[in-house]
């Protein structure tokens, strides 16, 4: 349980607009909201430790053999967070916004849902080959684009006027290039022109060209520092995760235990988030945030792992499935799109340091 001083600082802002007073200035963020040292430090620590910790579970009980545990607890922890976005569907305060938008929450995610099950009825294997490949590419892309959120909240969780400069935001949309890479090698490639292409290698020559950037990023922060202002140190940390999420991909061999090891840590950065956003709304909301969550996605583990595979039920299987993914994807891409002045109102009042 999170201490009872966690949300302090963040109730503090959340009273300023009940009583009507005036929102804070750039200048008091910097120094009012922050440091947020425990959000931070649960920041990184969800960001390092499954890197670690997921391949040597799946290396004490490897795959296939132990499949149990790969439809359990790795896998639970890659689609908890799809389930958690569920708070967004639920949340008193959105909704004005889900009103005006019900396309946004109902018709595009069913939409896709749809299209995906009639797609993997009738195409043939190559059809349904290309539709695997292209969801690869999709989601490396959606982990990407959280990546940069992390590091941008890590920054500005010491100090509010913190900044990504523009060639460190382009570093960490380049990793991009090694996550597609390394999901796209899930997919079996073996019948395609692509089955002498060593991705394995792409991936790891890619990497090692992560880290070369990386270190002249580094090098530059280090003799010429951010205007935002913040420290050297917390940049470096920062950024050198965002090298380390697609080090699975490049360094362990078996293509499902390093796509398994980022979904963890892709999910478990979600849950926290919106854990915690729902926490500073209402003191104990994370629990049942966490608990719907986890029923959305223990329903999605039933429904893939136990579902119907004959006669026309067995279609109504992905369409659910990438209905519930879909609904994650196109309903994050709208909430969390703080360049929206409603969404960035929004989330500050969780996150005053934005």
């Amino acid at each position: 349980m999170l201490p009872p001083t966690w949300c302090t600082t963040t109730l503090v802002g959340v009273t300023d607009q009940v009583v009507g007073r005036r929102g804070p200035t750039a200048a008091e963020r910097a120094t009012r909201y922050a440091p947020y040292t425990r959000f931070r430090a649960v920041l990184l620590i969800m960001g390092f430790a499954p890197l670690v910790i997921v391949p040597w579970l799946l290396h004490v009980w490897p795959l296939p053999d132990h499949g149990v545990w790969n439809s359990s607890i790795v896998y639970f922890t890659g689609v908890l967070h799809v389930g958690m976005t569920s708070f967004f569907y639920l949340d008193p305060e959105l909704r004005e916004f889900r009103r005006g938008r019900r396309s946004l929450f109902v018709g595009w995610p069913l939409a896709v849902g749809l299209a995906m099950g009639v797609a993997l009825s009738v195409l043939p294997a190559n059809g349904i080959l290309a539709v695997n490949a292209a969801f690869a590419i999709w989601l490396g892309w959606h982990y990407t684009g959280q990546q940069v959120g992390v590091v941008a909240m890590a920054l500005k969780g010491e100090v509010a006027t913190a900044r990504l400069l523009p060639r460190e935001r382009q570093f960490i949309r380049w990793t991009a290039a090694v996550t597609i890479t390394g999901l796209v090698r899930t997919v079996d490639l073996s019948d395609t022109p692509f089955r002498h292409l060593d991705l394995l290698l792409v991936c790891r020559v890619g990497f090692a060209a992560l880290i070369a950037v990386l270190i002249w990023l580094l090098v530059r922060a280090k003799a010429n520092p951010a205007a935002g202002g913040g420290t050297w140190a917390t940049r470096a940390v920062a950024l050198t995760w965002a090298t380390a999420f697609v080090a699975p991909l490049a360094l362990v061999r078996n293509p499902v235990v390093g796509a398994a090891t980022i979904a963890a840590v892709h999910s478990l950065h979600y849950v926290f988030l919106v854990a915690y956003l729902s926490r500073s709304r209402r003191q104990w909301a994370w629990v049942g945030t966490l608990l719907l969550g986890a029923a959305a996605g223990g329903l999605y583990m039933v429904v893939q792992e136990w579902g119907p595979t004959r006669g026309l039920s067995s279609h109504v299987v992905p369409v659910f499935l990438y209905t519930m993914v879909a609904a994650h994807r196109v309903v994050d891409t709208r909430v969390w799109r703080l360049r929206e002045p409603e969404r960035l109102d929004y989330m500050r009042r969780s996150f005053q340091f934005l």
